[in-house]
């Protein structure tokens, strides 16, 4: 089935996807997914376990192959062979589980493999200055040389959001990001997605906890059973 677009005002270059499947032998984990994201706004997909939030979100990112359906992004054709390929597409992902590297600073992490350098070597100032600045736009107030393994999971968390804009993602997919968050480090993350969201940047929200989705989400997308059930606009989040 197509993707309705019947309720959209005006095109946009966003995120479209359309009739999503995805099968593992004969067990159907997501069946006929449609869905948008516009520019400059977050997009919640609600569901339990098993749902299918993470595998419709990991074809997104360039993690896993769908076995039908197609994806427009930015007004063209959208097929990731990998989460490389995503990201120099504009397109990132913030897994529950962290993928950072404890043991090599903030800086190291946010520019690994693509150190800047200067005359044969690591550009120490460089790197660090520029990851300064990326930090102080989300607001973390912490040393570009500290080790990763010494930050609260909030920091880290912010450290992979980091990284994620020097790659010029337009598009983040947060994946259950308030786990392992408190109250007020969750409204930290929330206060850094709307700052983002005001700059243009689109957000993929996966959760099951309703209250907040509430709070942060501009649509929901309601997941069960590999399947899209319901559709709601902000002011009718239920």
């Amino acid at each position: 089935m197509a993707l309705d677009l019947s309720h959209t005002q005006t095109p946009h270059l966003g995120l479209f996807v359309s009739g999503l499947c995805k099968s593992y032998g004969p067990v159907q984990v997501l069946a006929d997914a449609s869905f948008e994201v516009r520019p400059g706004e977050v997009v919640a997909l609600l569901g339990e376990n098993g749902a299918g939030k993470s595998t419709v979100s990991n074809i997104i990112a360039g993690s896993t192959k769908p076995d039908a359906g197609s994806i427009t992004w930015r007004g063209k054709p959208y097929s990731p062979a990998s989460p490389a390929a995503a990201i120099d597409a504009g397109v990132g992902m913030i897994h529950q589980e962290l993928k950072l590297l404890p043991d090599l600073s903030v800086a190291e992490n946010v520019y690994v493999g693509r150190l800047p350098t200067r005359g044969g070597r690591i550009d120490r100032a460089a790197m660090n200055a520029r990851a300064s600045a990326q930090l102080k736009r989300l607001g973390l107030d912490v040393s570009p040389d500290r080790k990763v393994r010494t930050l609260r999971i909030a920091a880290q968390q912010q450290v992979e959001i980091a990284k994620a804009l020097t790659l010029n993602a337009e598009l983040l997919i947060f994946d259950e990001p308030t786990a392992a968050l408190g109250s007020e480090e969750t409204e930290l993350l929330f206060q850094q997605i709307r700052k983002l969201k005001a700059e243009g940047m689109s957000f993929i929200y996966i959760s099951h906890r309703l209250d907040e989705i509430a709070e942060i989400a501009d649509r929901v997308v309601v997941m069960r059973d590999g399947r899209i059930v319901a559709r709601h606009e902000r002011a009718d989040i239920p």
